[in-house]
């Protein structure tokens, strides 16, 4: 058995806290180890949240990673994720992927290196999902869709059919990509939007239709 650790300290790393508990591999392959901090460690009322009997470890700088450690980055910004992920990877961490249980991923979908697939999460046919990608729960993502790398998809967003999400991609809460739409790279789609056709790189974009901000 191997022993799972949690970057990040904040508001998510308790949400992977329970999510882990319920997901493929808990107790069998792997186990909680403890939370490892970010590049910016937070206020001490905030680690007051963090569940009493699972330690810090220290930061994703300094720790010295063993030979039975396994990771997951539960830190819901795109860039800050793949900088972590990066740091830890670089030093011969290996990412595990976290399924729920309660979620519903159909055979055919492939799944990256990783990846944090929340309870009540539903992936259609055919979809391709990348490293490091984190969905929340209650997301919808269609037949045959795309999702880039370090993407972090919020709750209750539906991706529909055959559209394509590109790499370091923030969909917020309740957004509606609708079929063949593209997000590019490093986009962000604001909480209630409603994508119709294309998101360029980079820019942000907000309500329905979503236009750029």
């Amino acid at each position: 058995m191997t022993n799972l650790i949690i970057i990040g300290t904040g508001a998510f790393a308790r949400e992977v806290f329970w999510h882990a508990q319920q997901s493929i591999g808990y107790d069998v392959d792997w186990r909680i180890k403890g939370f490892l901090d970010g590049d910016v460690k937070l206020a001490p009322e905030d680690y007051a949240r963090l569940p009493e009997n699972i330690p810090v470890l220290g930061d994703v700088n300094g720790y010295e990673i063993c030979a039975d450690d396994v990771f997951t980055c539960a830190v819901g910004t795109p860039e800050a994720r793949r900088l972590l992920c990066e740091k830890i990877s670089a030093r011969g961490g290996e990412f595990v992927n976290l399924v729920s249980e309660l979620a519903y991923v159909m055979p055919t979908v492939k799944l990256g290196r990783g990846v944090i697939i929340a309870p009540h999460t539903d992936i259609g046919d055919g979809a391709v999902i990348g490293n490091f990608v984190a969905t929340n729960a209650m997301t919808i993502i269609g037949h045959d869709v795309t999702i880039g790398d370090f993407t972090c998809i919020m709750p209750h967003a539906n991706i529909a059919g055959w559209s394509k999400i590109g790499s370091e991609v923030f969909v917020g809460s309740g957004a509606i990509i609708l079929p063949r739409a593209k997000v590019d790279d490093g986009a962000t789609v604001g909480a209630g939007s409603v994508v119709l056709k294309r998101v360029k790189a980079g820019t942000k974009v907000f309500g329905n239709p979503a236009v750029e901000i």
